[in-house]
């Protein structure tokens, strides 16, 4: 076997991308305009929108700011939310950063929010539930949780922050609940290198959104709500505007990355993919597959590492927020989330990119049988 160096992901800016950005980078800086909040911040909302199928899309410096102008703008503050525990502390940053109170949600088996256990934990105090399309799934079990929180009385908000372009059905991720938050993180399907977007179709939340994040102002330097500075720039917004024309393009090669995997892995007894139904667009922003249990992954990750230059992606996530001691306030029980503890200690993601040719996927699951061969994991 040939050895290959394999990193867990690529930037995907094809020369003409690349070019089509200096350009319009040197524009900016020769016109005056304004680097912030200008037309680009504008192209890019309105494209963005209208590929998720929105009335709404406004662009923000990150994707947690994205969640939490949308909670301060449905009112969370005094109120509980929902969050499942596999996510990012981000989710529940925002959550806190709001005024509101986090309450842990345990997981299902693909790795999204439970709808039976945020069942159990609704109370008159819930204003809003978040669930997480984790690596760019969006679970069918979403229209669920959808009808569990209309009949609650709640807000439905999604953090789409890895699912750019993913689907359920024939709708896009961020245009589900009453209010979605996108991240362009550097590692992010298509990224701005920083920044996130809101996706809504409630004129109110937009109107709020626009607000927040830019100091609450309402004219001049008259502010009406207690903002913050959460711009994109204008640099950023090219950015996102050269990437989101090769969403479609990258999500296509990242599903023919997937499906070699997918193929290859059917030997491996040891080795459980999550299974996508057919209504599902996957982005797969993460390629996540299951070790059996009582296997440590960050072993695994190190010696595919160290022994045959395969980097594995992030985990989502190796440490569930009910087990993190700044969390610790908001947990009545740590041994009350089981899937969750199960799942995010035996998981890994697998590389994937855009330019991963056949060839690579086929030596990182080679790669990957030798090393379980090795630790004698099979």
């Amino acid at each position: 076997m040939r050895k290959l160096e394999i990193p867990s992901f690529k930037y995907y800016f094809p020369p003409t991308t690349v070019e089509w950005i200096t350009t319009k980078v040197r524009e900016l800086l020769e016109s005056g305009d304004f680097l912030t909040l200008g037309r680009y911040n504008e192209e890019f909302e309105r494209e963005f929108g209208r590929y998720v199928g929105v009335k709404h899309a406004i662009a923000v410096a990150n994707g947690t700011a994205s969640l939490e102008i949308i909670l301060r703008a449905v009112g969370v503050k005094g109120n509980d939310v929902i969050v499942p525990t596999n996510t990012f502390a981000a989710t529940a940053y925002a959550v806190i950063h709001a005024g509101g109170r986090p309450i842990f949600a345990d997981i299902a088996a693909d790795m999204n929010v439970d709808p039976s256990d945020v069942k159990k934990r609704l109370t008159s105090n819930t204003k809003a539930v978040v669930p997480v399309h984790i690596g760019g799934y969006v679970s069918p079990s979403l229209h669920e949780l959808l009808e569990l929180a209309e009949q609650h009385g709640c807000y439905t908000v999604e953090d789409a922050a890895h699912a750019q372009g993913s689907m359920l059905g024939r709708k896009m991720a961020g245009s589900f609940g009453i209010a979605g938050g996108f991240s362009f993180f550097s590692t992010k399907v298509i990224t701005t290198g920083e920044g996130g977007i809101i996706t809504t179709n409630d004129d109110a939340i937009a109107e709020k959104a626009r607000l927040f994040r830019d100091q609450g102002k309402v004219r001049g330097n008259v502010v009406s709500v207690l903002g913050y500075n959460w711009r994109m720039s204008e640099f950023q917004a090219i950015v996102g505007l050269a990437q989101l024309p090769l969403l479609e393009e990258i999500i296509k090669k990242r599903a023919h990355v997937a499906k070699v995997y997918d193929e290859l892995l059917k030997e491996f007894s040891a080795l459980r993919p999550i299974d996508i139904p057919q209504d599902v667009r996957h982005n797969y922003y993460k390629y996540i597959i299951f070790l059996q249990k009582g296997r440590d992954h960050e072993v695994l990750r190190q010696h595919l590492k160290e022994k045959y230059d395969v980097s594995l992606g992030g985990y989502v996530y190796e440490a569930p927020l009910h087990r993190q001691q700044l969390f610790k306030e908001y947990v009545e029980d740590s041994d009350d989330y089981p899937t969750s503890d199960d799942l995010c200690s035996r998981h890994i993601a697998l590389p994937i990119y855009p330019q991963m040719t056949d060839e690579e996927a086929q030596y990182v699951v080679e790669s990957l049988k030798n090393a379980l061969s090795d630790l004698r994991w099979i």
